[in-house]
């Protein structure tokens, strides 16, 4: 049996992660590619289809922050390059 509540969870951390990466200004097959996780699998759980388990909720996390500190890197980078 489906736990409707943990899906609804997990839908809404897929949703607020998919806020986090978009705003750095990546796709979530960036996302999906640097999680190693298939990009059908990732639409099916935040489709509320299948429940992520709780290690791939955490991929996703992990990946995200690792794009957005990617990004804040090559922004830190751009605006000392600027200010020299």
């Amino acid at each position: 049996m489906v736990n409707i509540l943990n899906m609804k969870q997990a839908q809404q951390a897929i949703e607020a992660i998919r806020h986090k990466v978009e705003a750095a200004g990546f796709r979530m097959s960036d996302l999906c590619r640097v999680a190693g996780i298939d990009q059908a699998q990732l639409s099916r759980w935040a489709n509320g289809q299948t429940e992520p388990l709780y290690s791939n909720m955490m991929k996703l996390e992990e990946a995200a922050d690792a794009l957005v500190e990617a990004r804040l890197k090559v922004l830190n980078q751009a605006m000392e390059d600027a200010v020299k």
